[in-house]
């Protein structure tokens, strides 16, 4: 315990960690320390003082020393740490933070998850979008919206396709019958205009229209006049 404590001094005072990641590897180390079962000869020791607890949120994703020690060797920017300390839920696990970490996850895609509710949303799913480097905004849209029907799967196949953000705004509220997340996804995938789906959801005759109906003509780019003049003919 006194070399590993050593070694965390040593790397804060040539500035690679921060005083505050300093102070999370010793409280790391420490409870280390403590979980321990003691060898019978070795003298009883006392633990650390505890820091303050208000330094990271009782629910937020947990690293070990050896994890912390890990992002350090790796060089990982302490900016994406202060990131992943404003998730508010614990679906990450160390093992997640870490491989993100260390693949350069931008920290403006994990700020973004924070502000996610969505409990489709696996630690997984989150850990994919990041590696594959999905846009922030799509994430921050996508918390926006709770009227979706989507499930974890269909959000990371249309984020990591690069679905506009815009798209997600305009299907929201369409409420048609039988719309499903496939039917969302197929249209995002198949970049469906954006105008074309405004234009249908402030129409009189959208009532007529049903998620397969809606999603293949949206699909095929229906003029909008010939389906304002065709539509009661169904």
């Amino acid at each position: 315990m006194k070399e590993e404590r050593a070694q965390i001094l040593e790397m804060l005072q040539k500035g690679k960690i921060t005083v505050d990641e300093a102070d999370l590897l010793l409280d790391a180390v420490a409870a280390t320390a403590v979980a321990a079962k003691p060898h019978p000869n070795s003298p009883l020791t006392l633990p650390t003082v505890p820091a303050p607890p208000t330094k990271l949120p009782k629910t937020s994703p947990k690293l070990t020393a050896e994890q912390i020690l890990q992002l350090n060797r790796e060089g990982v920017d302490p900016a994406f740490i202060r990131a992943v300390r404003q998730l508010p839920h614990t679906v990450l696990t160390g093992d997640h933070i870490v491989a993100m970490a260390i693949e350069g996850v931008d920290p403006g895609f994990v700020t973004a998850v924070a502000q996610l509710a969505n409990p489709a949303l696996t630690g997984d799913h989150i850990v994919t979008m990041g590696l594959e480097g999905v846009d922030p905004q799509f994430i921050r849209v996508l918390s926006e919206l709770e009227n979706l029907p989507l499930n974890g799967d269909q959000i990371v196949q249309m984020a990591v396709e690069g679905v506009d953000p815009a798209f997600l705004r305009a299907v929201a509220g369409l409420n048609l019958p039988g719309l499903t997340g496939d039917h969302v996804v197929q249209m995002g995938v198949e970049g469906v205009d954006v105008h074309f789906i405004e234009k249908i959801k402030t129409a009189d005759f959208i009532h007529e229209l049903n998620g397969d109906a809606f999603t293949q003509m949206a699909i095929e780019g229906v003029d909008h006049e010939l389906l304002k003049e065709t539509i009661q003919l169904l």
